[in-house]
C-alpha cells in the first residue's frame, strides 16, 4: 500500500471516531414530573390511593411515551427518560390539630407521591400537624413522623359526607353508623370547658388517663388499640364506623369529641376507656351513661341505658370479666354534649395486675372488641 493511500485511510478513520464520540455524548434533556397536586390529569381516590396519569414523552425520537403509574413507577418503554430529582420541601413549624377532609387519604413515609404509604385515614380523623409546606403537611401518626397531602386536611372539622356517598354494606349492621372514641390522648389538656351546653360548671377538657399497674401501658394506647380492633369488627358486621381519633398525638376535648360524633351522623356513640382504683383488688368491666333526669340529654337515657347494659354484658361474656353493671352519672362532659345514645365503656381495671396483663395481650383486646360489637348487635336486635 503506498504512502498517500495509507494517509487517506488514517484521516477517514479519525473522522469516523470523532463523529461517533459526538453522537455518544448526547444526553436526554431532563423532564420535570409533576406531583399529584400539580398534575393536570384527573385525580381519583381508589381504595385510599391517590392516582394520577402523567404522560412523559422521552427524548429518544422514537415517539414512544411512558405513563406514570400510582406510586410513582413508570411503565415499560424501550428507553428511559431522565427525570429530575424532586427537592425536599421546606416546612413551616406548627403545633396544631388538623382534620382529614377526604374520604380516604394516604399517610406517607416521606413528602411526595413516591413516598411509601403507611396507612389510609378517613374523613374527620384528627391529626397532630407539626409543619407544612405548599403541598404537604408533616404529622405525627402513632408516634411516627409522617406526611399527608395538605390538600386533604383542614384546621376546621369537615361536615359529614352525604349519606348517598356511603358505601354499600351487608350483615347485621345494616349500615348503622357507630362513632368510636378511643379515650384520652398522649397529653392531657387542663384548660376548662363547660360540662354541658350552657353549664356554669366546668371541668378539665381532657386527661391523659391512667396506666397499667403491672405493664405500665398508658390508657390512651390501650384504648386506641382496642378501638381499632372494634372498628374492624364492626366493619366486618356491616356497620359504618366514624373514628374520633386514630393517633395518640391529638388535642381534642371531651366536649369536642361529642360534637364530632354529633356532626358525623352517628346512630350511637361508644367511648372506650379503662378503669383504675387505689384498691388494686377491684376488677371487672362496667359501662356508664346519663341519668333519666340529666338536664342536657335526659331524653336519651332509655336508649343509652339499654346500649350500656348490652355492651357490658357482651364484654363479660367474651372475656369472663366480672360484670359490674351500669353506672349513671351526669357530670361527664363527653356524655352531656351528646345528641345520640352514648355509653362509656370501662373495659377493665388497669390497677388490677391480673386484668392489666390480660388487657395487654392481643387475644384479650380482640375479645373485648368482639364483646362490644356483640353488645351493639344485641342493642339493635332488641329494636332500639
Amino acid at each position: 500500500m503506498n504512502k498517500k493511500r495509507r494517509t487517506g485511510i488514517y484521516i477517514v478513520t479519525a473522522l469516523v471516531c470523532l463523529l461517533t464520540l459526538a453522537g455518544c455524548g448526547r444526553k436526554y434533556e431532563p423532564v420535570e414530573v409533576p406531583t399529584l397536586e400539580e398534575a393536570s390529569g384527573d385525580i381519583t381516590l381508589e381504595n385510599g390511593e391517590e392516582t394520577a396519569a402523567v404522560s412523559i414523552e422521552n427524548e429518544t425520537g422514537n415517539g414512544k411515551n411512558e405513563t406514570e403509574k400510582p406510586g410513582g413507577q413508570a411503565g415499560t418503554s424501550a428507553h428511559e427518560a431522565a427525570v429530575t430529582t424532586e427537592t425536599a420541601p421546606a416546612f413551616t413549624a406548627v403545633d396544631e390539630t388538623v382534620y382529614v377532609t377526604g374520604s380516604q387519604v394516604n399517610i406517607r413515609k416521606s413528602a411526595g407521591t413516591g413516598g411509601a404509604v403507611i396507612t389510609t385515614v378517613s374523613r374527620g380523623t384528627a391529626l397532630k400537624r407539626t409543619g407544612y409546606s405548599d403541598s404537604w403537611s408533616r404529622i405525627i401518626y402513632q408516634d411516627q413522623e409522617c406526611y399527608i397531602s395538605s390538600s386533604f386536611v383542614s384546621k376546621e372539622q369537615p361536615a359529614p359526607e352525604p349519606e348517598t356517598t356511603a358505601p354499600a354494606v351487608t350483615g347485621s349492621g345494616s349500615g348503622k353508623i357507630i362513632a368510636i372514641d378511643p379515650g384520652h390522648q398522649a397529653k392531657g389538656n387542663s384548660e376548662k370547658e363547660p360540662i354541658g351546653p350552657g353549664a356554669s360548671e366546668k371541668k378539665a377538657k381532657v386527661a391523659s388517663g391512667t396506666q397499667g399497674n403491672a405493664t405500665g401501658i398508658p390508657e390512651y394506647k390501650l384504648t386506641l388499640a382496642v378501638s381499632l380492633k372494634l372498628k374492624e369488627e364492626l366493619l366486618g358486621r356491616g356497620y359504618q364506623v366514624y373514628m374520633i381519633r386514630e393517633t395518640d398525638d391529638v388535642n381534642i376535648s371531651n366536649a369536642e369529641r361529642a360534637e364530632m360524633a354529633n356532626k358525623s351522623g352517628a346512630d350511637i356513640f361508644v367511648r372506650v376507656h379503662a378503669n383504675s382504683l387505689n384498691d388494686t383488688s377491684v376488677h371487672g368491666a362496667l359501662t356508664m351513661c346519663q341519668t333519666s333526669k340529666n338536664p342536657y340529654n335526659g331524653n336519651l337515657y332509655s336508649k343509652s341505658s339499654a346500649l350500656s347494659k348490652a355492651v357490658v354484658k357482651g364484654i363479660c361474656d367474651t372475656t369472663d370479666f366480672k360484670n359490674r353493671g351500669v353506672q349513671e352519672n351526669d357530670t361527664m362532659s363527653g356524655i352531656n354534649w351528646c345528641k345520640t345514645p352514648v355509653t362509656i365503656v370501662e373495659m377493665g381495671f388497669m390497677s388490677n395486675a391480673e386484668e392489666d396483663k390480660k388487657m395487654a395481650t392481643d387475644e384479650y383486646r380482640a375479645k373485648i372488641a368482639k364483646g362490644i360489637a356483640d353488645g351493639i348487635d344485641a342493642y339493635y336486635a332488641a329494636g332500639n
